[in-house]
């Protein structure tokens, strides 16, 4: 089986390309496509869509994930998203009867990527040798609640004396993904995400 990930941004391709090889079975290939943002995922996705309605029949083991941050309207985007897998004449996970084979699934990082970090403190600090416990102190304890994941991962790392001058997601990606265990991570979103791939292949 091969899977095709559509993805928002270029750190959500950093994550995944470290995370993928731990979560698929050794035999399932996988291929991440970035885009430059939201609207550009957005924008390109019937069309993508489209193309991979004509591609599926004749390829039977293929697969499509598409993932997007949340935001601040889990629910909204969760809908648009289903809504064009539909129009493409596509099926999902979510739309599909139990037992039945679907050909795409679509997964939102709630409210965005990051949180999937802070589910898991120990591997930041893995990541990190600077980060001690008390640099969590005050962080929300329901990662997927935490509205500002990014900048929350900003403000820990910025407590440890780390990157005082911007964000850098991609490298933060990078770093922190390889000390993720889906077993003791707390950000529901991330535990679907594992769980969709299961399901998928």
């Amino acid at each position: 089986m091969h899977v095709d990930f559509l993805l928002e941004e270029e750190s959500a391709e950093a994550a995944l390309s470290l995370l993928l090889p731990r979560l698929l079975p050794a035999a399932c290939t996988f291929h991440c496509l970035p885009h430059q943002g939201k609207d550009d995922l957005l924008n390109r996705l019937p069309g993508r869509l489209r193309n991979y309605a004509r591609l599926l029949p004749a390829n039977p083991d293929l697969r499509v994930v598409v993932m997007m941050d949340a935001d601040a309207d889990c629910r909204r985007r969760k809908s648009t998203l289903e809504q064009l897998v539909a129009a493409a004449g596509l099926t999902t996970k979510t739309t599909t009867p139990a037992g039945q084979t679907f050909q795409v699934i679509t997964r939102l990082a709630v409210s965005e990527l990051e949180a999937w970090f802070l589910g898991d403190p120990a591997a930041i600090q893995a990541a990190y040798k600077q980060v001690h416990g008390h640099h969590f102190k005050g962080i929300h304890r329901v990662p997927d609640e935490i509205p500002d994941a990014w900048e929350t991962l900003w403000r820990i790392l910025q407590r440890a004396n780390l990157y005082p001058a911007g964000k850098a997601k991609v490298e933060w990606a990078k770093t922190i993904t390889p000390h993720l265990e889906p077993a003791r991570n707390t950000s529901e979103s991330f535990r679907y995400f594992c769980q969709g791939l299961e399901a998928l292949v």
